[in-house]
């Protein structure tokens, strides 16, 4: 005879698109218009890039990349002010 589980609450599924956050001039982080994914962080004016095998880069602005992720074109003009 089967051994009955008690019933769960269904929690929050993972599955579901997670809210952005919302627009903040604090925030340094430079990400993906369509997938969330950090694409470069601003520090003292430049933008930080970082790819794999330790390749690092600073530049300056306007500064345009395509995501790893879903290969869509970003723009950053400028830094952001605090």
């Amino acid at each position: 005879m089967p051994t009955p589980f008690p019933q769960r609450q269904p929690g929050p599924s993972i599955w579901t698109s997670r809210a952005k956050p919302k627009p903040n001039t604090l925030n340094s982080d430079w990400r993906c218009t369509r997938c969330d994914k950090l694409l470069g962080v601003c520090r003292d004016g430049r933008m930080h890039l970082r790819f794999a095998g330790g390749h690092e880069y600073l530049v300056g602005f306007p500064v345009q990349a395509t995501c790893r992720g879903c290969q869509t074109l970003n723009q950053a003009a400028g830094p952001r002010v605090r």
